[in-house]
């Protein structure tokens, strides 16, 4: 897999979603990340980084079984965003379209509550 680079995504917002098999709030959110990522594709992108380094055909398994249906990272993007690894899950990290980090939001979000977070910081 190719490196992360937040450089693709100029001019739209990135949530870059932990999460984990073993997460119950994770299992939870999914559905609210596929809402948002399918009603605001014009706008954003969400990405799935499995918080236990799951790689390869069982990523590919695994993320089918939970559901997600949005970009699934293979790598890791923290060293290259930057990032401190979360300390509890689920936890959702917001970049504007410039690609610089707007919000860390720990816990589940709902489709609704990350359109408010994007929208407060995006105003002026």
């Amino acid at each position: 897999a190719a490196e992360f680079d937040i450089d693709n995504y100029q001019g739209k917002w990135v949530l870059i979603n932990y999460w984990a098999e073993w997460c119950a709030p994770c299992i939870k959110e999914i559905p609210e990340l596929n809402k948002l990522d399918a009603e605001h594709a014009a706008d954003l992108d969400v990405i799935a980084v499995n918080f236990d380094r799951v790689k390869g055909e069982e990523l590919k398994q695994l993320s089918a079984r939970m559901g997600i249906e949005f970009e699934s990272l293979e790598n890791d993007p923290a060293d290259i965003l930057r990032l401190s690894r979360p300390n509890s899950l689920p936890t959702t990290y917001l970049f504007n379209p410039e690609g610089k980090l707007a919000a860390k939001l720990v816990g589940p979000q709902t489709s609704k509550s990350l359109l408010e977070r994007i929208q407060i910081v995006s105003k002026p």
